[in-house]
Formats: C-alpha cells, sequence, structure tokens
C-alpha cells in the first residue's frame, strides 16, 4: 500500500511542481485573475439581461415617447423654456446688440443716397414734412382691414402740437422688462424679436396697455462678427431659404402692424433681397419701418414704391447707453418734432434709457408734445 502511494506522487510530482511553478509566478497570477474577472462579467451580463427582459417593453415605450409627429414636435419645442426667458435684458447677448449706423456728414449721406437712386432707379425720397394742425383719421375697421391698421393702438387727438412717436426694439427677451416698459404712459410702440419666447402673451400683455406692436426682423449687419440672431435675413441665402426665414419670423406670433429691421446694415442695402421681403410684407398688408442703420438701405424707397405705409426714424436715443446721453438725444427729438411736427426717435430697453424715460415722457407731455403709435404716423401720410 505504501509502495502504490509513493509510486502514486512520484507519478504526480511533476504536475504538481508544475502547478506550484504557475501560482508562484507573478504573470501567470494576473492571468488567472483576469480569466476569473470576464468569468464574472459575462456572467453578470447574462443575469441582468434575463432580470430585464421583463423591462423591455416599457423601455422601449419610453424611447418611442420621444418620436413624435412633427406637429407634436413644434407644440414641444414652443413650450421649451427660452434661455432669455428668466433674464434682466441680457445686454451682452449677441442676440441683443445692435447696429447702429456710423456718423457721416451730410454731404455723404447726399451722395449714398444719390449712388444709390442711380443703382435702382429709385428716387431717393426723403421724409415729408409733417403739418402739425392734423388730426390722425378714424375710419371704422372691418375684417378686410390691413393689419397696420386692424391692430393699431388709439392715437389721442392733437391740436396743432408736434409728435413723437417712439419705437422701443429689442422687446420680448425678458417679461420683467415687457411689464416695465408696458408700464410706461404711452402709447409707445414695442418691436418684439421674433425669436423671443412666449411671444404672443407678451404682445397681448403690452397691448392691453394701451401700446402697439411691431415685429424687429432680424438682418445681417455689416460686421459678420455681429450675431444678429436665429433665423435672421442674410445675403448668402437661396432665395427659397430666405423666404422661409421671412415668413417664420412674420408667422411668430400675431397683432402687430408691421416690421422693422434688427441690425441691417448689410442686408437692407441690397435691392435683390429687399425687393423679396417688400413683396411678402405689401401682400400681408404690413407696414415698414426702416431703422435706417445704413444711409444705403433701400427698405423706405421700396415699400413706398410698392405703396406700402412707410417711414424712417430720425434718431436713436440711447447708441451710447448712459443716462446724460440718452437725455441729450431725447433733447434733440424735441427739437426734431418742434421743427418738423413730426420725430421719430428708437431707443432700447436698456435699464438706463427706462430710468430716463419714467421721467422724461410725462415732462415732455407737460411740454406740449403728444406721443402717438407709429401707424399714426403712417395714416398721415397714407391717407393723405
Amino acid at each position: 500500500m505504501t509502495s502504490q502511494r509513493g509510486k502514486r506522487q512520484a507519478a504526480l510530482a511533476p504536475q504538481i511542481e508544475e502547478d506550484r511553478g504557475m501560482t508562484s509566478s507573478p504573470a501567470r497570477i494576473l492571468i488567472l485573475c483576469i480569466a476569473v474577472l470576464v468569468i464574472s462579467a459575462s456572467g453578470g451580463v447574462l443575469i441582468g439581461n434575463l432580470l430585464n427582459r421583463a423591462e423591455e417593453k416599457p423601455l422601449m415605450e419610453v424611447v418611442s415617447a420621444f418620436i413624435l409627429p412633427p406637429a407634436v414636435q413644434d407644440t414641444v419645442v414652443a413650450i421649451e423654456p427660452s434661455p432669455f426667458e428668466n433674464n434682466d435684458y441680457p445686454e451682452d447677448s449677441p442676440f441683443a446688440s445692435n447696429d447702429y449706423p456710423k456718423e457721416i456728414s451730410p454731404e455723404a449721406h447726399i451722395a449714398a443716397l444719390k449712388a444709390k437712386e442711380a443703382e435702382t432707379g429709385v428716387a431717393a425720397i426723403e421724409p415729408d414734412q409733417f403739418p402739425k394742425a392734423r388730426q390722425v383719421p378714424i375710419a371704422p375697421l372691418t375684417t378686410s382691414d390691413p393689419p397696420w391698421r386692424k391692430y393699431a393702438a388709439l392715437a389721442p387727438p392733437f391740436e396743432g402740437k408736434p409728435l413723437i412717436a417712439l419705437v422701443i426694439d429689442d422687446v420680448g427677451l425678458s417679461q420683467g422688462r415687457v411689464e416695465e416698459l408696458s408700464d410706461l404712459p404711452g402709447p409707445m410702440t414695442l418691436a418684439f424679436l421674433p425669436y423671443a419666447s412666449k411671444l404672443q402673451s407678451k404682445a397681448e400683455y403690452a397691448r392691453a396697455r394701451g401700446h402697439e406692436i411691431m415685429l424687429h426682423m432680424p438682418m445681417e449687419p455689416l460686421d459678420h462678427l455681429t450675431n444678429p440672431g436665429p433665423d435672421a435675413l442674410l445675403l448668402g441665402l437661396a432665395p427659397e431659404e430666405l423666404t422661409r426665414r421671412v415668413k417664420k419670423n412674420l408667422d411668430s406670433f400675431e397683432g402687430y402692424v408691421g416690421v422693422n429691421n434688427h441690425m441691417g446694415s448689410r442686408f437692407t442695402a441690397n435691392s435683390d433681397a429687399m425687393s423679396l421681403v417688400m413683396d411678402i410684407l405689401a401682400e400681408r398688408g404690413l407696414l415698414f419701418l426702416d431703422s435706417k442703420t445704413t444711409a444705403s438701405s433701400v427698405g423706405y424707397r421700396f415699400a413706398v414704391s410698392r405703396g406700402m405705409p412707410s417711414a424712417k426714424r430720425d434718431i436713436f436715443i440711447d447708441n451710447v447707453i448712459e443716462e446724460e446721453a440718452i437725455l441729450k438725444q431725447l433733447r434733440k427729438v424735441e427739437d426734431i418734432s418742434s421743427r418738423k411736427g413730426l420725430a421719430i426717435a428708437i431707443g432700447h430697453p436698456h435699464k438706463a434709457t427706462m430710468s430716463v424715460l419714467r421721467t422724461w415722457l410725462p415732462e415732455a407731455r407737460k411740454r406740449g408734445f403728444v406721443f402717438v403709435p407709429i401707424s399714426a404716423v403712417m395714416a398721415l401720410k397714407y391717407d393723405g
């Protein structure tokens, strides 16, 4: 028995030594550990698949919930919160900057007008001298009235008094700013950016407080580093895409009387692009206010040539965002209104601007100036 055991041990000795060598080698120990891990992971995946099989159907239902019909997708996108929704008018936002015209001499301005006249064949029409002793004509509204009449704010009567049409651009990015502006004595004209959130409710809020609404159409500026915002009108777009963007912006909300340009110093100087835009605006019965971010703009003249109610701004009041500078510009507004009978001024919902307006608006009224919505300006010209 002992001899048999000895023989068996002697036969197994080489294998035992080999096993000892395998476990004693660091490399072999590492290989064994990796093998154990692989086997464990495979077993875990198998068990996980077995346990989750009962949950496959609910998981697929969750995934399919994000694959919605186009109409439903549009609804979901429309109610997403805007990144600007709770902002206090982000003045450094690339979507709320402006494209102010550079200061040029009267001679350079006239030269630019003549050059554009030679290019387009359309006479360079300067703003009319508005008579002071006029009443805004009040005509009964019908369902066939164009939007510039249908949504016009009520204009106060004026009897030989100088008029001021005050337009505030870049509205809609902040609900708080909309409310602050709406609380200012009107009527003012508020131009809403089409990419702002919850536009319809914001516009209705302002209209209910006696203010008039325009759409502030984003257009390409001269500075290619300045972003005019989503779906802006750009010269490099194909006509089909340009048309789509114009209509998308126009369809962003209802209740506005017309359009003025946001930036646009490059775009508004291009005859082909502005012809396409003006044809659409004219077809929809809208008015056009040329913000005149460049002396080369053809917007006003092209609108006039299509029989559209149209005008040009006289002055920006806050291209320098300081209260003293804004007040200085407002004195110029009063001077223009006194001399011409009407001044069209454009400002923005900056804190400094609104702070000055709270004081200046009632004081200007006491000095005899009458504030009117932009549609009243058009009625004076359009109805003759």
